[in-house]
């Protein structure tokens, strides 16, 4: 590892998702658009902004999987924002659900089944070339949370293709990679990284998951309201998780960068409050950089309709 990559990882430092936003099916799908204030507030709050984006709604649904210019340009009218402000920002590839095997979204475009590796590569390779003169503090998140078909030993094999078609246009450019089972701690011991000097590790952490995500409709089996936090067994759930990280980033020489963590709006404020802090000590104690998932929808640490920060989640992330 390269001691600038492990200098940027750091350099993270804490973070924000914006979150529903870009990776809505279609911008404005889900209840919110990233607009020019959100851009400003952000960027005065945090070292680091997560841009989600489902670039694979906007791309051909060919192999080529040519991406439509007129929302890579809204794309890159986001990121130059953001860059134009001082803050470190990731870009990821978001909710490409067919390449995990999972249902489509409404208004979400199906492909054929037998392009769908390739076009990831073909997309990244397009993505690459187009800010491969941006910033440093620019960076590339391969895939949110790679489950279903693509764990194991599945994206074991296709993220080294994907990572050669960046380095073509970006030899250096830090790049963000996570295991399966939705970027789970868990599965970092089945991650095989490839020979590649400038890699950041993305995991994802929601334990105590039937405390974080209680209320959530779309679930399967949706958790029941009620439960607050953070008993011993609880905050053994998230220490435990930071832990096994930890550990494995030490053992093998990657540094760890924690992507998502956060609680659903209906869970009682005071235990959103109080998870929020322990996770936020808990992943700086053991040298974690953070971005909590998200600004200003569902799990959002912002209200849009009144126009104002929830003060105790702001609280329990930055002071």
């Amino acid at each position: 590892m390269t001691q600038q990559t492990c200098a940027t990882a750091q350099a993270l430092g804490r973070g924000i998702n914006l979150g529903n936003m870009l990776e809505a099916p279609r911008e404005g799908d889900w209840g919110v658009r990233v607009e020019p204030a959100y851009i400003e507030q952000v960027a005065g709050a945090f070292n680091t902004v997560r841009v989600p984006v489902r670039w694979s709604n906007h791309a051909a649904p060919t192999a080529d999987a040519k991406i439509d210019e007129a929302f890579a340009a809204r794309v890159d009218q986001v990121v130059d924002a953001l860059l134009a402000k001082g803050v470190y920002v990731i870009v990821d590839m978001h909710h490409y659900n067919q390449l995990s095997g999972a249902g489509l979204h409404p208004n979400e475009t199906p492909v054929d089944a037998a392009v769908l590796e390739t076009r990831l590569v073909n997309m990244w390779r397009q993505i690459a070339q187009r800010y491969r003169d941006r910033s440093p503090k620019l960076l590339f998140e391969l895939l949110n949370e790679p489950n279903g078909r693509l764990n194991g030993e599945a994206w074991n094999t296709l993220a080294p293709q994907v990572l050669a078609a960046v380095r073509a246009s970006n030899p250096t450019r830090p790049v963000l990679i996570g295991p399966g089972e939705w970027n789970s701690v868990y599965e970092l011991k089945k991650l095989r990284l490839p020979a590649d000097r400038n890699i950041i590790v993305s995991i994802h952490n929601y334990d105590p998951f039937n405390f974080t995500h209680q209320g959530v409709e779309h679930l399967a089996k949706p958790f029941p309201l009620g439960t607050t936090c953070c008993d011993a067994g609880q905050r053994k759930a998230i220490t435990d998780a930071l832990d096994t990280a930890r550990q494995w980033s030490v053992a093998n020489g990657y540094p760890l960068h924690l992507g998502e963590f956060g609680t659903y709006e209906k869970v009682d404020m005071k235990s959103r409050e109080t998870y929020t802090r322990i996770v936020r000590d808990e992943a700086e104690r053991r040298g974690i950089p953070w971005t909590f998932w998200e600004f200003a929808s569902e799990f959002g640490v912002y209200s849009p309709k009144t126009g104002k920060w929830i003060e105790p989640l702001k609280r329990a992330l930055l002071d």
